[in-house]
């Protein structure tokens, strides 16, 4: 299912970033730019009202019959995997989007490597079983050698696109449609025996399987349900780049911190306007209120730690005597800082892992604190989605 370029004109104005890494600025620049923008359907509850006996996940569902009836979105008319390539002038990536059969994590196919909240979990299966669709793709990554793939994805890629947009943060993105029966089934045959780490999309993959128990739980059998969207990306042929997710911490005072063991917590220094310089390497967190910064550095690093994130949680936060619930996440540095000052509080900038230390603790059966990694460039919502009615 797509967006008509008919109904809509320009397919960029109607797409958005994925739901977690957007603010309330861009939430609103995006549902003033266009009537049609995905965020009305991926957002409802930033959309309606839900107050009343009509709430605001059964607006966004209708709203999505509406667009399908009045074909402002439609359904391509075979089935396909889909080439995505999408970035910036700096970095570019490629990969396949398709409905991904759903496994029990004991199987060890999909590796999440970050835990979930429970309440984000709930906002996306409201959404989704409301919906019944998948409108926006999960993020995988697997190391296929970089050139399992790659003379499939080239031959489409030779082609014209049917999508190429240039969305409003200056990302580019094309589509093309892979439908012919012997490749579909050479890519299946060449994925398969690979394991694949979710990089973005742990609250809705944790939905996925939510909603699929939902359904066997009331007798439904094999369906849609057992499937769910997702981008999967050969880390050989195409590597995603992984960054940190950076904490703000509410109501508290650069000066009142104190150096847990095993840590050397640096004076306090004048920005004096200038951005905070970033941490340098693992064991390192920067501190800031915007007007000072410290840094904090762990003498040895704890075998026992899985990241930054984990140092954080698991013995930062309990030494200063901060709960979690004052804790904001934010995906870059300016977002963070101004999130510390609206708050009275800090910001705290972090060193991202390595790909490989994602991957290990995956494969261990570990978790991460949620949070710990930002994998991009990532996938633009809008561009593909899946309508379960159209499976049925």
């Amino acid at each position: 299912m797509r967006f008509n370029p008919a109904a809509v004109g320009d397919i960029g104005e109607v797409t958005s970033p994925p739901y977690d890494v957007m603010d309330w600025g861009m939430i609103d620049a995006l549902l003033s730019e266009h009537p049609n923008n995905i965020v009305r359907l991926i957002l409802p509850r930033m959309v309606d009202d839900p107050v009343g006996s009509y709430n605001a996940y059964a607006k966004g569902a209708n709203r999505l019959k509406r667009w399908r009836s009045t074909r402002v979105l439609m359904t391509d008319a075979e089935p396909a995997l889909y080439v995505y390539e999408y970035g910036d002038a700096s970095h570019r990536v490629c990969g396949l989007i398709g409905a991904l059969e759903l496994r029990r994590r004991s199987e060890r196919v999909v590796l999440p490597h970050e835990d979930v909240v429970p309440g984000i979990v709930a906002d996306r299966l409201a959404m989704m079983s409301s919906a019944e669709a998948n409108l926006e793709p999960i993020l995988l990554v697997y190391d296929g050698g970089g050139g399992a793939t790659r003379p499939i994805i080239d031959a489409a890629r030779a082609a014209e696109p049917f999508t190429d947009v240039q969305a409003n943060d200056g990302t580019s993105h094309r589509l093309w449609a892979i439908t012919d029966a012997e490749e579909l089934t050479r890519i299946r045959d060449v994925v398969a025996p690979h394991q694949a780490l979710i990089a973005d999309g742990h609250h809705r993959y944790a939905t996925y399987l939510q909603l699929q128990r939902r359904h066997h739980e009331v007798g439904d059998g094999p369906g849609p349900w057992d499937r769910g969207l997702a981008l999967l990306i050969d880390q050989g042929q195409s590597p995603l780049l992984l960054g940190a997710v950076h904490r703000s911490i509410a109501e508290v005072a650069l000066h009142s911190l104190t150096a847990p063991a095993g840590s050397h917590l640096e004076p306090a220094v004048d920005l004096s306007g200038e951005m905070p310089a970033r941490p340098t390497s693992a064991g390192e967190i920067v501190l800031t209120d915007g007007s000072q910064v410290r840094r904090l550095r762990v003498h040895a690093a704890r075998a026992d730690l899985t990241s930054d994130a984990e140092l954080l949680h698991e013995t930062l936060l309990p030494a200063w005597g901060i709960s979690e619930d004052r804790v904001g996440y934010h995906h870059t540095v300016t977002q963070t800082l101004r999130s510390a000052h609206q708050d009275g509080g800090l910001a705290v900038i972090m060193h991202p892992p390595t790909v490989a230390q994602v991957m290990a603790v995956a494969r261990a059966g570990k978790m991460m604190p949620r949070k710990s990694t930002s994998f991009g460039p990532k996938p633009r919502t809008g561009l593909v989605m899946r309508s379960f009615e159209d499976e049925l």
